[in-house]
């Protein structure tokens, strides 16, 4: 739970105060009597700040000041809706305003009832106020007091440089000895046998995915294959879902089919006469039996030899299941340290106006390079962090950090993961922990995903400032990619970032940052309700049609919510705090809100 309340907490009491002084100060604050209250909670959000800084350093040692943080997260959380709520009124109040002549606008007043919205909000923030004094009084016990009357983040502050320095690929090292062994065996198995091919097996990390990329490009230049086709599988091994996933990779003008036999028939005569390579990426399914019957389904749609599968896997078991076909295994070796330190100074150096790396950082980068593991992965996104903080000092403290000293390999890499992630900026804290309402491997939509962001409260910009909110979303999220927590980019015909995939480990990295705050509910299981009071981000996951319903006292909570089934029938409650929503079904009508 400490992940929860150390990259949470700040950002929603920056935003809470923010919100409450702006309002505090508005005229029709005081026209409506709650200037006292809105003053009071600003101050109380305020000197909570000045506790901040030294509580979540401290809270993975000490119990106390961590269930402190997550009592003060709960309450932020519902400071926010309050205001949010406060904000809406006003908004309405002064649309229906607009445009009217004074009388009219007493009877407005008279319609909204501005009393009795006065006594309800005034209650509601002064309950809140009083867990805040309780909250605050505590806090003061168990920490020093630091008060800056300042925001700790240094989001929105950042100057973004001018030029674009995000890389499109990060360098390939280490690798092209792989490739071209790698095509050559394809090449010399795939003549004697109809389906043939390769497993690519090793730790996460380290470079599976990008290895087989090139052997793709490579394939395509040598002209080996007639089609080659790219699927990821992850955890799920649904046969129906991968043929799917082929035909449209092959054809992505032909809908979805969800009868196996017609997938089968329109495969048959998109590959008849044709010899293709099929890339299967991050493979996971252990069962024997699943892959007996994909085997079988690809052979009845092919007529002749020549044809590959390519394999990416962390686990030699189902390298060695695997082996029913004529399949050879290929074990991924880690890279040096000085490989490791290639793509660190590639990633520094292009967004950097140096030419060459100052001798002084030089020495520490080298011996953090010794510290990755082998993992360009893991290369790659410290490289990002230490182009963010080119000062000898930052890069002493991060060689120094505890991530490095833990013993189990994937603990390890996801420890230096969230190292990275601690040093980001809190606006970029937040937009990056959204990202795990996504599933693993997405395609993720730039323009979409920068209005959730915005929908959020997540993109800020001064108020003097001309830029457009989409702008600075846009930066933020070149500042994610900028370290190496975004891949797989995508252009448009002038230039523009299109889309964009997640590492799965950067996506565990997402799901553990927001733990406690975003849920992937499973309706194979049962709903947690328990354990769900601070959940603000919901994604439901189904693949039956049931009717289903999102217990009250989350739906009321919600801040987004994405389903892919109707969720709205039976809905108990008007979710609204709800404020974005991606919906896929056939639900006739939406709630209230």
């Amino acid at each position: 739970m400490a992940e929860l309340v150390l990259n949470f907490v700040s950002p929603i009491i920056e935003t809470a105060a923010s919100k409450a002084i702006s309002f505090a100060a508005a005229q029709i604050s005081t026209a409506w009597g709650l200037e006292k209250e809105l003053g009071e909670l600003a101050q109380a959000l305020t000197m909570i700040q000045g506790l901040l800084q030294d509580a979540e350093k401290r809270q993975e040692s000490d119990p106390a000041i961590k269930n402190w943080l997550q009592r003060l997260t709960d309450v932020a959380d519902d400071a926010v809706d309050v205001l949010d709520e406060y904000e809406y009124k006003v908004l309405k109040h002064k649309v229906q305003t607009q445009g009217r002549k004074r009388k009219q606008v007493r009877t407005i007043f008279g319609i909204f009832n501005r009393t009795t919205f006065r006594l309800s909000m005034a209650d509601k923030i002064r309950k809140i106020n009083k867990t805040l004094d309780k909250i605050n009084n505590q806090g003061v016990l168990l920490l020093p007091i630091r008060f800056s009357g300042q925001s700790h983040s240094t989001a929105g502050a950042r100057q973004y440089p001018e030029t674009d320095s995000i890389p499109d690929r990060f360098k390939f090292v280490g690798r092209h000895n792989d490739v071209l062994e790698i095509v050559n065996k394809l090449d010399n198995i795939r003549s004697q046998y109809i389906l043939s091919g390769i497993s690519i097996v090793g730790f996460g990390g380290i470079g599976k995915t990008t290895l087989a990329k090139s052997i793709c490009s490579m394939v395509k230049e040598q002209k080996l294959y007639d089609l080659v086709a790219w699927v990821c599988v992850s955890e799920e091994f649904d046969e129906k879902i991968i043929l799917g996933d082929m035909l449209e990779y092959l054809d992505s003008s032909v809908g979805r089919m969800n009868n196996i036999g017609a997938l089968i028939q329109e495969l048959g005569q998109k590959l008849e006469n044709r010899k293709f390579l099929l890339v299967l990426d991050d493979v996971w399914n252990e069962d024997r039996g699943r892959w007996d019957s994909f085997n079988s389904r690809l052979l009845k749609i092919l007529k002749t030899s020549g044809n590959s599968i390519l394999v990416t896997t962390r686990s030699d078991k189902v390298a060695s299941i695997m082996e029913a076909l004529p399949m050879q295994k290929h074990d991924m070796v880690k890279l040096s340290d000085h490989e490791c330190w290639l793509i660190i100074e590639d990633i520094v150096l292009r967004s950097s106006t140096e030419t060459s790396m100052p001798l002084d950082l030089e020495g520490i980068g080298q011996e953090i390079a010794k510290k990755c593991g082998g993992l360009p992965l893991v290369a790659s996104v410290i490289g990002g962090t230490l182009s963010r903080e080119m000062k000898t000092h930052k890069w002493q403290e991060i060689l120094d950090d505890k991530a490095w000293i833990l013993q189990d390999e994937n603990k390890k890499i996801l420890s230096i993961l969230k190292m990275s992630f601690d040093r980001l900026p809190s606006s970029l804290k937040k937009c990056f922990s959204y990202c795990s309402i996504f599933p693993k491997d997405a395609v993720i939509l730039i323009d979409d995903l920068i209005q959730l962001w915005m929908a959020q409260g997540f993109v800020h910009k001064s108020n003097e400032s001309l830029v457009e909110m989409e702008d600075i979303g846009n930066e933020y999220f070149k500042e994610l990619l900028s370290n190496s927590l975004f891949q797989d980019i995508k252009w448009d015909f002038y230039g523009n970032i299109e889309s964009c995939k997640m590492h799965d480990m950067v996506h565990d990295l997402a799901l553990l940052v927001s733990k406690g705050k975003t849920l992937v509910w499973d309706t194979s299981c049962n709903f947690d309700v328990q354990n769900c009071s601070t959940i603000r981000h919901l994604r439901v996951k189904s693949k039956g049609k049931d009717l289903l319903t999102i217990p009250r006292n989350v739906a009321q909570r919600l801040h987004s919510l994405f389903s892919n089934v109707d969720v709205f029938c039976s809905m108990a409650s008007d979710l609204k705090s709800l404020r974005s929503l991606k919906f896929e079904g056939g639900s006739k009508k939406l709630p209230d809100s």
